[in-house]
């Protein structure tokens, strides 16, 4: 009966004769449930009666049958260069694979070990290494390679983690160098290949801040896709998956995300005419959002953060801005287990023919975190993880703050940082607690806060410091009206203090104003510890 209902709803989509706002889109699955080439071989009649256009395939050396073996993928950034008989059965795999439905499917490259310095001579063993995957890809007849770029162990993007004894500007030179290097390689095996990103430039424009790339985690990162943008084949294509829609529900966020991908991010790069030319606006959603903590409940569907309908509406919005392609994420709901229940196969079939009408509500949400239930939430447990020792002499109250939603991101341009800035309007709203525990359930994005002070006295001589004990994920802050610095390490960062150096914009005795722009992308948000005055 399922199907029948289906099978209607694109008769009469195809019958109206309306324009197809999805005609091209693809969906492609990625998730904790990625197969291997003997999996897809063995299974693909099976995969391709779920509404995937695609697959991420990880390729795996030779194994016993059903011993499962690490991907190769997991092995690229590294200096052990890969060898034939690791891979060359893969293409066979996949030369030998009937597909029909699946034709929009992606080889695993994940940044790992990133044990190897860009200035390593041994470098050029991660282009090889990409090359080889590329040549699985080419052969066997898919579109290109998935490349994360996520530091799950070598901070290979982060300028602070690299060795001393050159600056950031050299270091961003011969990242974008490597990056040519690493799609010249790649385009060897395979000219026109897309390069399915899961963050692209987007992540280090989040990440930018008053002290420019140098200080955020994935600074490198741009330069890097720069190189791939210069000197890729003029059918090389860079999707930006926009790994921060994973929960975004409404058209708007999805717009919003193509913006910053292809305009906001844009501005930090250092060749836009090529970025231009090669860089597309991709998305994922994550199927079981946030299952570490929710789990995965089959039969419950109101205990998933997406009801069928929700999921549709997502997927159908997320296809709608992108160019081509979107990536559905998953953990526990394991869609190759071939049980994952039919209403949620639907979602994936329906989400071509439109939103629906089950768009999700947030405020539905009964399980909105509290952040006294978090890790090391006591002022001792926070502020002791400052790298310097510190001592307090004033904490900010709790309650009294001026609180606003800039979903635009216009509240720089507008002065809201400005001491003289009039934000009687606004709303109040306290620090230590989640902006969702207090009328803003479900929003994902930029808020500012702002506070009018009396500053006690301070012993002369005393650098003085502003330290947060947490701002989920990312805050810029300004002191009477003055930027003094910012804390952004991606999402990783929601937890962790942070101190800026006030000692020369403080006003102590007197009157001062203090503002913060946060930026949320998943999960809670806001001010959610305390806030002090410490002197060294």
């Amino acid at each position: 009966m399922l199907l029948l209902v289906i099978a209607s709803i694109a008769l009469a989509a195809v019958a109206s004769g309306a324009k197809d706002p999805y005609a091209g889109k693809k969906l492609i699955e990625y998730g904790w449930d990625v197969p291997d080439t003997v999996s897809v071989r063995q299974h693909v009649a099976e995969m391709e009666k779920i509404a995937f256009d695609g697959v991420v395939i990880r390729i795996t050396p030779p194994s016993p049958e059903g011993q499962r073996l690490q991907s190769l993928g997991w092995r690229v950034f590294s200096k052990v260069r890969f060898a034939p008989e690791e891979y060359e059965h893969a293409i066979a795999d996949l030369q030998a694979t009937k597909f029909t439905r699946l034709t929009d499917n992606f080889i695993q490259v994940i940044a790992q070990p990133g044990d190897v310095d860009w200035f390593d001579p041994e470098w050029p063993a991660i282009a090889h290494n990409a090359a080889c995957l590329a040549r699985v890809a080419k052969q066997g007849r898919c579109k290109g390679i998935m490349f994360d770029p996520e530091m799950y162990t070598g901070r290979v993007w982060d300028y602070k983690a690299m060795p001393p004894g050159h600056t950031f500007e050299e270091y961003a030179a011969k990242v974008k160098e490597r990056g040519k290097e690493f799609i010249r390689a790649i385009n060897k095996e395979f000219p026109d290949i897309v390069i399915l990103t899961l963050f692209g430039h987007s992540l280090t424009y989040v990440q930018s801040g008053p002290d420019g790339l140098r200080a955020a985690e994935y600074g490198l990162l741009a330069a890097f896709y720069d190189g791939i943008c210069e000197a890729g084949t003029p059918g090389t294509i860079l999707v930006d998956g926009y790994e921060f829609s994973y929960a975004h529900w409404n058209d708007k966020q999805y717009q919003d995300g193509r913006k910053m991908i292809l305009e906001q991010a844009k501005t930090i790069s250092t060749n836009r005419k090529a970025f231009t030319k090669h860089v597309r606006a991709g998305f994922g959603v994550w199927a079981d959002y946030d299952s570490g903590k929710r789990g995965w409940h089959p039969d419950d569907f109101s205990k998933n953060y997406w009801t069928p309908g929700e999921l549709r509406a997502a997927l159908s919005f997320a296809l709608e801005s992108s160019d081509e392609y979107v990536w559905v994420y998953s953990e526990r709901l394991c869609w190759w287990d071939f049980n994952v229940p039919a209403l949620y196969r639907a979602a994936l079939e329906l989400a071509k023919f439109g939103p629906g009408v089950a768009i999700r509500d947030p405020s539905k949400d009964t399980d909105i975190p509290r952040a006294a239930d978090q890790r090391r939430y006591s002022d001792e447990e926070t502020f002791s993880q400052l790298p310097e020792r510190l001592t307090e002499i004033f904490d900010f109250p709790k309650d009294g703050w001026r609180f606003r939603r800039d979903e635009d991101d216009l509240g720089k341009e507008q002065g809201w940082y400005k001491a003289d800035f009039d934000d009687s309007s606004w709303r109040t709203i306290s620090i230590g607690k989640f902006w969702e525990e207090q009328g803003e359930p479900g929003y994902d994005g930029v808020a500012w806060y702002r506070l009018s002070f009396k500053c006690p006295p301070v012993e002369s001589g005393k650098p003085v410091f502003l330290a947060v004990g947490a701002a989920d994920e990312s805050a810029w802050v300004w002191l009477n009206g003055e930027s003094i610095g910012f804390h952004d390490v991606g999402p990783g960062g929601w937890e962790f203090p942070f101190a800026l150096d006030v000692t020369e914009r403080l006003r102590p005795g007197a009157e001062n104003v203090l503002a913060v722009r946060v930026l949320d992308t998943l999960g809670a948000g806001g001010i959610w510890k305390s806030v002090k005055l410490m002197v060294k």
